[in-house]
């Protein structure tokens, strides 16, 4: 497992210690990290499509490129 150390804004720090008072999370890290898992989730897809859409540009680069 890797660590990690952030810096949040205060804002954002006084709404995350608010949820893990409110019981929603046992820790500030647990916090973060089911924040990051539903970014990852939900944006697995779109990364996955700009990859392949990356890949097929420089196919056709190097298809098109004079030898």
């Amino acid at each position: 497992m890797k660590r990690i150390s952030i810096d949040l804004p205060d804002r954002l720090a006084v709404e995350l210690d608010a949820y893990v008072k409110a019981g929603l999370f046992r820790s500030e890290p647990d916090a973060v990290l089911a924040a990051m898992s539903e970014f990852v989730r939900r944006n697995r897809v779109d990364l996955m499509e700009r990859f392949a859409r990356e890949d097929i540009e420089w196919a056709k680069r190097k298809a098109l490129a004079p030898e």
